[in-house]
């Protein structure tokens, strides 16, 4: 679940953490990917050149807080860029995180030509290619991305894999996740809080008694029904549909166990104490709250030096605090993802930009910070490090993108000013003390149960908003969504995935 700069990892806590359950702006021109009567990449003999091929234009999509007011200048710089590399142009789109899953499955429902989506285990990964929507890619990696493929963490490669087959490239960057806490740097050095000292929720409790005394016009903690008290307990409980702390493989009902239920006492108790927003249940977007000063505290994906990006992308300064120990599971693998589409007029040539992303480092930089010079400037005398240029700010730049996490090879991102030097070598420490999952490779086949998988996230929408955000009382809502839930098929999506489980122990041998 790996994960990720703010909106995506508010979001992306809900989804993945609702795997019991549901894993259980700009349009395409058309024009852009008509087919062309010039020789396609796929009929490129093996001495061509890029440059026998037609030119071609293509088209991604990934989902930010919004579309940035410079998009269109990034586009054009990387298209003059790709011109003499592959003979392409380039329109990134960028759709907002509310919209995101309903516009992109109106375009392949509308059979809409684009090449390139980003994609991530959460949103319905496994369903995409089981509709068809994305393309087997793994021909394509060997042939057209073959050094992508040998940048990539083994792991990635492989945990990635639907049937053995890979219909994604995915990003080259940390491998466990970690759930935390980020808290505001100011207010923190003010009351002089000893973020050492802060082990689990109960550490926080007299901090945001603390902060709700004296900072009247400040919410000690930010949520909302994507990022709250609940998601973040179920990480440290839970290990997909298993409990983490349990040696079998056995799944278990999550709404009937203690451990979800004190959570949700937990929320009902600091909504009550008047701890968080009160629009927690419907707040759509924390990215606004965030940057205007409004939170003290905001749950968040860990990684080294999350803080830090995190303080440049909102233009707030954050210190990070971890809940959880980290993890890697199949979802991790699956964390950040590009793929492509079936409506691809070209594949040959998005896995060849593919292959540009994972090792071109110009490339990979204009497209995660933007145009040096009006949306970056390197520092003096420090290798790959960047700032704002003078005169701009996070909040005043046209391309404050900072979601790298969504492209090529994270390890060849620059580094902001404010950043830990030894960030990328203590994500190599952090992926190698991270726990393995139990489950790690295991992905559960929906097609048998997808009508149930359907009918379960639409109870889950129904209940969980007002429950996980401490809005409704459990002692009322719980047992309606627990019997609701077994109504629609839950105890049959359960028996599916036991029996899929019991199935993948015995062929990998696990104990």
């Amino acid at each position: 679940m790996a994960r990720r700069s703010t909106i995506p990892a508010l979001l992306a806590s809900a989804v993945s953490m609702s795997l019991l359950f549901s894993a259980c702006t700009s349009s395409n021109s058309s024009e852009g990917n008509k087919a062309s009567s010039a020789p396609t990449t796929a009929q490129m003999t093996p001495g061509a050149t890029t440059k026998t091929l037609a030119p071609y234009k293509l088209s991604m999509y990934i989902p930010a807080a919004g579309a940035p007011a410079d998009l269109k200048l990034v586009n054009e710089e990387i298209s003059n860029y790709l011109k003499d590399k592959i003979n392409a142009t380039f329109e990134l789109n960028v759709l907002a995180w509310a919209d995101w899953q309903d516009k992109m499955n109106l375009k392949f429902a509308s059979s809409d030509a684009f090449d390139l989506i980003w994609t991530v285990a959460w949103d319905n990964f496994t369903t995409k290619i089981q509709q068809g929507s994305l393309i087997d890619m793994t021909a394509l990696i060997d042939k057209f991305a073959p050094d992508a493929k040998k940048i990539i963490n083994p792991a990635l490669l492989e945990g990635s894999k639907i049937n053995g087959k890979n219909y994604s490239l995915p990003v080259n960057k940390e491998l466990g996740s970690q759930r935390g806490i980020m808290l505001r740097k100011d207010l923190v050095e003010k009351y002089k809080i000893d973020i050492t000292q802060i082990k689990s929720m109960s550490d926080l409790e007299p901090v945001f008694q603390m902060i709700k005394e004296k900072e009247p016009k400040v919410t000690p903690l930010y949520i909302n029904k994507d990022s709250n008290v609940v998601y973040t307990l179920n990480v440290a409980n839970f290990d997909g549909n298993l409990m983490r702390n349990a040696t079998d493989f056995k799944v278990v009902n999550m709404l009937e166990t203690a451990e979800y239920r004190k959570s949700l006492d937990l929320a009902r108790k600091w909504y009550l104490g008047g701890y968080v927003n009160k629009d927690a249940a419907t707040l759509t977007d924390m990215m606004s709250g965030l940057k205007s000063g409004k939170a003290f505290s905001f749950f968040e994906w860990l990684k080294p030096g999350k803080d830090a990006e995190v303080s440049t992308s909102i233009g707030v300064d954050w210190v990070q605090v971890p809940l959880t120990q980290p993890l890697i599971a199949t979802s991790d693998t699956t964390g950040s993802m590009v793929s492509i589409s079936r409506t691809s007029k070209d594949p040959e040539r998005a896995a060849m930009f593919l292959n540009l992303l994972y090792t071109d480092k110009k490339l990979l930089n204009m497209l995660a910070f933007g145009i040096e010079g009006k949306h970056y400037a390197k520092v003096e005398g420090k290798n790959d490090v960047i700032d704002f240029p003078k005169g701009v700010t996070a909040q005043t730049s046209g391309y404050n993108l900072n979601q790298g996490y969504m492209f090529g090879n994270q390890f060849n991102d620059y580094l902001w000013a404010n950043e830990d030097p030894a960030k990328w070598d203590k994500f190599k420490s952090f992926n190698e003390k991270a726990e393995t999952s139990r489950l790690l490779g295991y992905n559960f086949d929906q097609s048998s149960v997808k009508n149930e998988m359907a009918a379960i996230t639409n109870v889950k929408k129904e209940f969980e908003p007002g429950l996980v955000t401490g809005t409704l009382d459990p002692n009322e809502i719980l047992p309606k969504y627990i019997e609701k839930a077994k109504s629609v098929g839950q105890e049959k999506v359960y028996a599916e995935q036991q029996k899929q489980i019991d199935e993948w122990v015995k062929t990998k041998g696990k104990k």
